[in-house]
This record gives C-alpha cells, structure tokens and sequence, in this order.
C-alpha cells in the first residue's frame, strides 16, 4: 500500500511538471505572437491553478490532478484553436527553445524551492501559536501572530538585566565590529600572502607553501588551548581582540584559494607594470587586487557567514555581558524561552534576515566577478 502511494505521489508530481512545462511553453508563444486573449487565457488559468492549489490541495493526490487539467486544458485548448498557417521554420525554432529553456528553469525553480523550504518554514512556524506548531507543522498559520517578534525585542531588550541593548541593537553592533575587523584582516593577509606564493620567486616558497597547506589538517580543537593561553598572557581575555586579530594572520584555505587564482593572471601585466617603474607593494595592490575581486568576494562572504555566526568564541573569550555577540546573545534566548517555540523561531528569523539581504544586495556585483574570470587574457 505505502510503494503504491509513492507511485501515485510521483505519478502526481511528473504530471505536474509536465503540465506546468506545456503551460509555460504555450503562454510565451502566446506573449511572442501578442495573442492578447490566448495570453490573458493563460495567465487566468494559471492564476485559477495556483490559487486553488495553494488552497490546502498541494497534500491530496486528487485535488492537483482537477486543478491540473485546468491549465491543461487552457494550454491544450489555445494551442489548438490559434491559426497555426504561418508557422515556419523560426516560429517552430523559437517554441523549441522555449521548450529547452522551460524545462531548464523548472528544474532550477525545483532546486531553489527545495533550499528554500527550510528558511520558509522557519519564517511561518515564528507566525504560530505554540500549541499549533507541533499539530500542523506544514500547514499555513490559521493565525498570524505577528505578536511573537515584539515580544522578542521586548526579551532582548530586558535580556541583560541592568545593560540597555537598544531592544538588540548592541548584539548586532558587537557582532558587525568584529565581523568587519575580521573581514578586513583576512583579505588584507590573505592576499597579500597569495600574492607572494604566486608571482615572487623567492628560496624555499615551495617548501613552505607545502607546509602551510599541511595546516589544514590540524583540527582547530588542537589549538584551542595554546590560542587562549597566548590571547590570557596579552590580556586580551574578555575584549574582541581574540575575536578578530587572528584573521590577519592568513589561513591556509584562503591563501591557497587567492593562490590558484593569481596563477592565471597574465604575468604581462605583471611586466608592464614593472616598466612604468611600480614596485611589488605596488603592482599587488593597483594590477592584481582589481583582478581578483571575484575570489575576494567569495571569501568574504564565507568568512562573513563563519564570523556572523560564530558562538565558540564569544562563548571562550567574551565574559561580560555587553560584549555579548549576537550568537551568543541568541542562545541566551534559547536558554530563557526553552519551550516558547515560536519565538525561539522569530529570533532565528530575525538573526539571519541580515544575511538573506546581503546576499540580495551583494549577488550582482559577485556574479558579474565571476562572469569576468574567464577573461584570462
């Protein structure tokens, strides 16, 4: 009976797909041949679609299958009734390639729909009652509780006791201080090391880049107690400086990273920066650093997810409360409101809101890094 049910359930989902595929190919010929009513045709009955599925049909094999044959229908219908005499060659050329570029964005929609899901849940589940959490998990809030993030400011606020932290503010300023030192340091030291390894010949590079690659296999549990002895002796116990100074010390990763993409920089640009007379400080920082903005990018933006995110450290080195980070700040959270699952859940939401904005603020000027690193010479 379950091997039955999963058959029907795929059965369902394959018919899905295919339906939205034909749908979404008839509505762009529609769009291409500015066939007014055969588009709004479309369009009404993808809307219909969609609405009635979204409608709690989405979990019974039945409901999809009626809501399906409505666009299905409409697809069918208008890719009969509309004259077809004129179709050459180009027409039937430009419905292929919508068919490829369908079924291409159907598949990518899938995917990001899928690492999507889990953040989604999380932003509904902070909307619910608790006592609806555990009883209808993957359903719509029958109650929007929009109540749930006042009252958690209102924690954050009251979280320390007698320090304000302007309803959270001071977690989030703790945590973007040493983020930023943290970035600063990593890219500063880390490419200006790369750059050594990669265009300076200088005795025994090669035997040391080995070994710093050797690093990588030392677990950072390994050097936890040397780090803390060393940062106690400083006096750096309980301020941010253990937080982010290591960072201008390079780490392996990073270097190796910058590394392999400063080999496939032409090393005549290289020369004819040493004709104009620059020094090597100056050709790393005006002819290499603007050519390596596409690895930079994607390193700080994983340093940034490691650092914003990070509770090891606040938790070893930081003591005093209004230095708390906001990783930590969020586990006192969890630690006061263990069973209120609902704001447990709009703190999380609220904590990685900044790092869902950075990537939509950031994404286009990274993709247009990457796009340029083919252009080797």
């Amino acid at each position: 009976m379950k091997s039955l049910g999963a058959i029907l359930v795929l059965g369902v989902a394959a018919l899905c797909y295919v339906t939205a595929w034909g749908w979404a190919v008839m509505l762009a010929d529609a769009w291409r041949r500015r066939h007014i009513p055969g588009f709004a045709a479309l369009a009404a009955a993808g809307a219909v679609t969609a609405a009635l599925a979204f409608n709690g049909g989405l979990l019974f094999p039945l409901r999809p299958v009626a809501y399906l044959a409505i666009a299905a229908g409409a697809a069918g219908g208008y890719y009969l009734l509309v004259p077809r005499v004129h179709d050459d060659w180009k027409w039937k050329k430009l419905r292929n390639a919508d068919s490829r570029q369908v079924a291409m964005h159907l598949v990518l929609l899938t995917g990001s729909a899928l690492f999507a899901l889990p953040y989604l849940w999380m932003v509904l589940t902070s909307l619910k009652p608790d006592n609806a959490i555990f009883t209808e998990p993957s359903s719509l809030p029958r109650v929007w509780m929009w109540s749930n993030y006042p009252k958690t400011f209102r924690f954050l606020e009251m979280a320390l006791g007698h320090v304000r932290t302007g309803f959270g503010s001071l977690f989030v300023l703790n945590t973007l201080t040493v983020t930023a030192l943290s970035m600063a340091g990593m890219l500063f030291s880390s490419s200006l090391v790369a750059y050594s390894f990669a265009r300076l010949r200088w005795p025994g590079r090669d035997i040391l880049f080995v070994v710093l690659l050797g690093t990588m296999m030392l677990p950072d549990a390994v050097t936890l107690i040397p780090r803390f002895l060393i940062f106690k002796e400083l006096g750096w116990v309980d301020t941010f400086q253990p937080l982010w100074a290591p960072s201008f010390f390079a780490r392996a990763f990073d270097v190796f990273l910058l590394r392999q993409f400063l080999l496939t920089i032409p090393s005549e640009l290289e020369d004819a920066a040493k004709i104009d007379g620059c020094g090597y400080f100056t050709i790393y920082w005006r002819v290499m650093m603007p050519l390596v903005k596409p690895a930079l990018a994607a390193l700080a933006i994983m340093h940034f997810l490691g650092t914003w995110n990070d509770f090891l450290g606040p938790l070893i080195y930081i003591s005093s409360p209004e230095k708390m980070t906001g990783s930590y700040a969020l586990r006192l959270f969890m630690s006061a409101n263990s069973g209120e699952w609902a704001l447990l859940l709009a703190a999380a939401t609220l904590w990685t809101l900044p790092v869902i904005l950075l990537f939509f603020f950031a994404q286009k000027a990274f993709i247009e890094g990457i796009a340029m690193t083919g252009m080797k010479n």
